[in-house]
C-alpha cells in the first residue's frame, strides 16, 4: 500500500505488521488523543504490575511513532470537518472514526483499522483486519 492512516484499535492490538505493508505511514491528533487517554484509563483501572505497563505503553508512545516512521497529520481543515459533521449525523459514526476518516479521504490513504465501523464509509479506502 501506498499511504495509510493508522486507526487507535490497530495500535492498541499491536497489529503493527499491517502497518509495516504501508510505504507512507500516518496518524491523526484524534487517534493519538484516543490512544492517550485508552492507555490513562486503563492505568487508572489496573492493578499492579499492569498499572505500569499501560503508564509505559504511554511512555513509549513518540517513540514507537518514530521507530516506525509514522508522521503525525497535522491539522484538519474546515472541509474535512464537513464531510465528518455529516456522517456522524447521517450514518451514526464516531466522531473521532469520521475525523480520522476525512483526514484520510483528503490524504488518499487506506485508513488501516480492527474497528468494523469503517464499513459504513465505502468512500473511505480501509483494510478492516481481523
Amino acid at each position: 500500500m501506498e499511504r495509510c492512516v493508522v486507526d487507535t484499535s490497530v495500535l492498541i492490538s499491536k497489529r503493527l505488521d499491517a502497518v509495516l505493508q504501508c510505504a507512507e505511514r500516518y496518524v491523526t491528533s484524534v487517534v493519538l488523543l484516543e490512544y492517550m487517554t485508552w492507555a490513562r484509563r486503563s492505568a487508572e483501572e489496573a492493578a499492579e504490575p499492569r498499572r505500569r505497563g499501560y503508564l509505559r505503553l504511554l511512555q513509549l508512545l513518540p517513540s514507537l511513532l518514530r521507530q516506525l516512521d509514522i508522521r503525525v497529520v497535522d491539522g484538519v481543515a474546515v472541509e474535512d470537518v464537513d464531510i465528518a459533521v455529516k456522517w456522524v449525523l447521517e450514518r451514526g459514526v464516531n466522531p473521532g472514526d469520521a475525523l480520522i476518516s476525512a483526514v484520510a479521504r483528503r490524504l488518499d490513504a487506506v485508513v488501516i483499522t480492527r474497528d468494523r465501523d469503517w464499513e459504513r464509509l465505502p468512500e473511505v479506502k480501509s483494510v478492516i483486519l481481523p
